[in-house]
């Protein structure tokens, strides 16, 4: 019987659907893809793959309730499931325990990473499902010529380390053009997405987030932005050109609401207490912050105030990603994001985290003109504004060039070079 090369993919992302169909895809897999639980479940049963690889946070039905109800089906009783998420380090441990999950790795990942992992997950397992069905129903074919394990183990060494070069060599030169040039005609063809479903999609080296996040906001754009760079991952959620929410996660760096809850000072909160409420809602499959809510915790008020501030420290760290692409897909609000009750003018979100960023080349050109955006007065009147950007207001109005905005101005060459960058990455000026 043949090999099984078919993977099951289950996680709510679309983006992250597709980056592991097309990374699969190259290397000879067949992928199956599915969008929440319960088809993944249907898709398992119907084409019973080798490999399963299942997000932790989903709608309606979490990664915990799909891999419970996966394993009371003895024909997945040995099917290797890998977790996918950005928590991963923290609910593996509970995975291992309850599903005998022991392969699990984080968002962002490396495609190598994922193939590597693939590979290992394969190899573990020894054959397929059908496989070993088959071998115990028939009984281990024997044979004289056999070759021994030490020579098979050496041969497979020799095997690996020239797959491990190729691979490499691939991902390194070949993957980032392939991402580049064609990931938009692939997805369309293979009928992955519809035609309609993927607005835009870029380089960061040509077109910064804060940019991409502004046109946004100009032409009240709808959807799920996702960024994808070497070390980072992020998803944020817009409404008709307004902020909703953001998540952001760094190989090795996880911050969680409840993390952000227990280091305010202005909350006091037992530690045990909110680990019980979130393992309650882990179970029961709703929001962790509406059940802090729903026990009485926090305030719904309290919910909003930390969502928020949740939502800007992963809108920072996606914005200082200067390198990877983006997809911006007409996508629903997901299901853990539906109680979200703000939404947020942009440049309200973008002006505290582009000031952390270093200075574009464009701004050190004398010769470029900055204007000033009527928003920019209404920021200004809310109190967004430092004191050297409100400063500046009056020298924009006008076709003045950097380098005369620079002269006119008292303050510091770089001061003004630097504020002028952060208003009109802000979406509060124009440039020319």
């Amino acid at each position: 019987m043949s090999e099984n090369k078919k993977i099951l993919v289950v996680d709510d992302s679309p983006t992250v659907r597709r980056l592991v169909e097309l990374v699969l895809s190259q290397r000879g897999y067949e992928v199956l893809s599915a969008e929440n639980g319960e088809q993944g479940l249907s898709l398992a049963r119907e084409h019973l793959p080798a490999v399963v690889l299942v997000d932790f946070v989903m709608p309606r039905m979490n990664g915990h309730m799909f891999c419970k109800l996966l394993r009371e089906d003895e024909r997945f009783a040995n099917v290797p499931v890998i977790l996918i998420s950005s928590k991963s380090e923290v609910v593996g441990q509970a995975f291992e325990e309850s599903f005998g999950i022991v392969h699990f790795f984080t968002k962002p990942f490396e495609p190598e990473d994922l193939v590597a992992k693939i590979e290992e997950v394969l190899d573990d397992s020894g054959t397929a499902p059908a496989q070993k069905s088959a071998s115990a129903d028939q009984g281990a074919p024997t044979d004289d010529a056999a070759p021994s394990p030490e020579s098979l183990d050496r041969f497979l060494d020799s095997i690996n380390d020239r797959f491990d070069k190729v691979v490499r060599n691939y991902f390194q030169k070949d993957f980032p053009v392939l991402m580049k040039n064609v990931m938009e005609d692939t997805l369309r063809e293979t009928g992955v997405i519809k035609h309609q479903t993927l607005i835009m999609n870029g380089d960061l080296t040509r077109m910064s987030l804060a940019e991409v996040l502004c046109f946004c906001a100009n032409t009240r754009q709808s959807g799920r932005l996702s960024i994808f760079s070497d070390d980072t991952f992020a998803e944020i959620f817009i409404e008709k050109g307004r902020f909703v929410f953001a998540t952001a996660s760094q190989k090795g760096k996880h911050k969680f609401l409840t993390d952000l809850i227990c280091s305010d000072n202005r909350f006091s909160c037992e530690p045990q207490e909110l680990a019980k409420v979130v393992e309650e809602a882990r179970n029961n499959n709703i929001p962790v912050g509406q059940a802090l809510v729903a026990k009485g915790v926090i305030t719904d008020e309290d919910l909003m105030y930390y969502l928020q501030q949740h939502a800007q420290d992963a809108l920072n760290t996606a914005l200082a990603t200067t390198r990877g692409n983006f997809f911006l897909e007409m996508d629903d609000l997901p299901f853990n994001l539906e109680d979200i009750k703000f939404r947020i003018p942009m440049y309200q979100m973008l002006i505290g985290g582009v000031r952390e960023l270093a200075l574009a080349e464009d701004f050190t050109n004398d010769e470029l003109v900055v204007t000033r955006m009527p928003l920019c007065a209404e920021a200004a009147q809310e109190g967004l504004l430092s004191e050297a950007e409100q400063s500046l207001m009056l020298l924009l109005d006008g076709a003045r060039t950097l380098g005369v905005v620079c002269q006119e101005s008292s303050l510091d060459d770089a001061v003004v070079r630097r504020s002028c960058q952060v208003l009109y990455l802000a979406g509060l000026a124009t440039i020319r």
